[in-house]
């Protein structure tokens, strides 16, 4: 009996001996959980969009990224540029044009990551072409004004008597009815509001005539003098109307309702003054400016060198007719 007992205690000796012999590698398959674990059924996906900044200057080197990731407590991000960040949506400030590789890492409570990639190109956008402004009867085309209460003119479109006399109806340049006249002694004016582009530059195409100098004791030469009047600060809380059609336009209590205001410095963006170059055929005159803060502006012209004491403006032409032929305003590239 104590012989088989022997025996068996040797046989189960060994068999423990042969398990500890196994190596790690082979236990380690069948490996129990961790007590109390589950499984993660909802691992996280990373996932991001992008956006390139807008604006002025170079708000185009900023990219904000938004974290479109799901099952994800903390989250890397690295810009490919060699800054990094651990918000949940970030933003980037690119040095310059390039191409870097985004990568967004997500991970969740049981330290499960993912990670999603994307190559981004850092373009610098063109600028956006500025539009020519839009003037209404720029032709000076006799025309219904004042919605048809008032006779047809060809200063339809340009009329502020607020601030002068209407230009009046002329013939020139191989056509009737088809300029606007400054007449002699007179505070003749066009006026009209127009929207501008902030910061950009323009350029005025004037096409005029001054007739011979009269023969008056002693003459009084005429002048032409053109402005363009800002269209923010001369009056506080005024907001410029456009006007489609020259009927739409009101005749006065709109836009610069004084000369004060007119003659402000402060409100003027551009101040030429064109004299009699004694010769009567139509000239083009060429003027630029700078629309400055402001999205809308106007441009004013009057006949100007007269007496002006004899009026309730202020000013008054000279002795010569002046005519405009047309006026043309474009966005300089």
């Amino acid at each position: 009996m104590k012989k088989q007992i022997k025996t068996i205690f040797s046989y189960i000796t060994v068999s423990v001996l042969f398990v500890i012999a196994q190596s790690c590698s082979d236990f380690e398959k069948y490996e129990l959980p961790e007590a109390g674990s589950i499984p993660d059924e909802t691992p996280p996906q990373a996932l991001f969009t992008y956006a390139q900044g807008e604006g002025l200057d170079d708000a185009w080197k900023n990219y904000s990224f938004a974290n479109l990731s799901t099952s994800a407590i903390e989250y890397s991000w690295d810009f490919g540029d060699g800054n990094t960040s651990t918000d949940v949506d970030a933003e980037n400030t690119y040095p310059g044009e390039g191409t870097w590789t985004v990568t967004l890492t997500a991970s969740d409570a049981l330290g499960v990551v993912s990670t999603y990639s994307e190559e981004i190109t850092v373009v610098e956008p063109e600028e956006p072409a500025v539009p020519d402004p839009t003037l209404v009867n720029a032709d000076f085309d006799k025309l219904p004004k004042n919605n048809g209460n008032s006779s047809d003119c060809t200063c339809s479109g340009w009329d502020n008597d607020d601030i002068g006399e209407q230009g009046e109806s002329s013939s020139g340049n191989g056509g009737s009815d088809n300029v606007v006249k400054f007449d002699n002694n007179e505070p003749d004016h066009i006026y009209q509001e127009f929207e501008v582009v902030p910061n950009a530059d323009y350029t005025i195409e004037l096409v005029t005539s001054f007739k011979p100098l009269e023969n008056n004791t002693p003459p009084v030469p005429s002048m032409l003098e053109v402005r363009i009047l800002a269209g923010t600060g001369y009056e506080d809380g005024y907001t410029p109307t456009y006007y489609a059609t020259a009927t739409e336009f009101p005749n006065s209590g709109y836009g610069y309702t004084s000369i004060d205001q007119v003659l402000d410095p402060a409100n003027n963006l551009l101040v030429e003054v064109q004299n009699n170059p004694s010769d009567d055929d139509y000239l083009t005159y060429i003027y630029t400016f700078n629309a400055g803060a402001n999205d809308s502006v106007a441009l004013f012209i009057r006949g100007i060198g007269g007496d002006g004491s004899t009026n309730s403006y202020g000013y008054s032409s000279g002795d010569e007719e002046i005519r405009a032929d047309s006026v043309i305003i474009t966005a300089n590239d």
